[in-house]
């Protein structure tokens, strides 16, 4: 292996296309959290200064969410491999304590670099460290519980996420008695992420009973599964029309969302469970570029760079949309 693609095995273990759904729910607090995101060639500027903060705050918090990722992966090696996926730890083509140094410098650079920008937002991304270490590390392992899996889900990817992006609006800094309307607006986006993780656990259900895992899919079965999901789309719907400014953004994806969330209720089929957890993300970030257009160029790039180093080194197509 030549240190080129040793280095790029690296850049991947960090999960890149799993980083996009984080950006579009930090720029979903944004949009929402500030009157002065609306449709004018201004702000349509690919490089309008107006978006340098929220980059500045995109790129720091994505460190703390790669290294949660990272430890993820080390601590679900056995699954990954019966399910098929995730393959540089699974075939050792990166080791263990190399993941875990990498996992260390991106939480510590996070963290840091988090201080720089204020202390409201290195507090927001220790919560999601700390929250992460709850979801991943003995003895708590929330990922390996049925009701933590998905709590943690909705508070990491959905409120803490939205938070970043919403802090980010009010200029970096807020007082205590200010943050009320971000936590109420933080709520759809919460809902949302915790319909889309329970979508995630039906195709991944063998691999997780046969390693012991305790998720809801494999304490509940698919039916529950899939119901449950179904009612938390239709609160992320609901609570979207209390969001702060530009409540469409969310409210538009998360109606059209809910007719996959729908027929995924009424089948329970794995393909249905593909096509709940992959397009409503799809949708969410397709509404988030019209205010933030380079955005969308940030996700064609992230996307079929991603296909490409997938297909390269271990000939799958991936990320995708088909069903597999």
């Amino acid at each position: 292996m030549t240190v080129f693609t040793k280095i790029i095995d690296l850049f991947f273990l960090l999960r890149i296309p799993l980083l996009a759904p984080v950006w579009t729910i930090a720029i979903l607090g944004w949009i929402t959290g500030t009157e002065t995101a609306s449709l004018n060639a201004t702000l349509l500027s690919p490089f309008a200064p107006a978006f340098a903060p929220l980059f500045k705050a995109l790129g720091v918090f994505s460190l703390t969410v790669a290294s949660i990722y990272v430890v993820n992966q080390i601590m679900d090696i056995e699954s990954d491999r019966i399910n098929r996926k995730l393959f540089l730890l699974p075939q050792r083509l990166i080791s263990v304590p190399t993941a875990w140094v990498l996992a260390l410098l991106c939480s510590s650079s996070g963290i840091f670099f988090a201080y720089l920008i204020s202390v409201e937002m290195m507090i927001l991304n220790f919560a999601a460290l700390i929250l992460g270490i709850l979801y991943n590390l003995p003895p708590i392992n929330l990922k390996n519980r049925a009701i933590g899996g998905v709590t943690a889900n909705a508070l990491g990817h959905g409120i803490l996420t939205f938070l970043v992006g919403w802090l980010v609006s009010k200029g970096g800094t807020i007082s205590a008695d200010q943050f009320s309307p971000g936590l109420i607006s933080s709520l759809a986006p919460a809902f949302a992420n915790g319909a889309v993780f329970l979508a995630t656990t039906i195709p991944d259900a063998q691999g997780d009973l046969k390693t012991g895992k305790k998720t809801f899919c494999v304490v509940y079965g698919k039916k529950i599964t899939a119901l449950t999901a179904t009612g938390m789309c239709i609160l992320a719907l609901f609570s979207s029309f209390f969001m702060e400014n530009n409540r469409w953004v969310m409210a538009i994806p998360s109606a059209i969302s809910l007719l996959f969330f729908v027929n995924f209720a009424i089948s329970t089929r794995k393909e249905s469970a593909y096509t709940s957890f992959k397009w409503p993300v799809f949708l969410l970030s397709i509404f988030v570029a019209v205010f933030v257009p380079v955005y969308g160029g940030v996700i064609i790039l992230t996307f079929f760079i991603s296909r490409f180093y997938y297909k390269w080194r271990f000939d799958i197509e991936y990320p995708t949309f088909k069903s597999k």
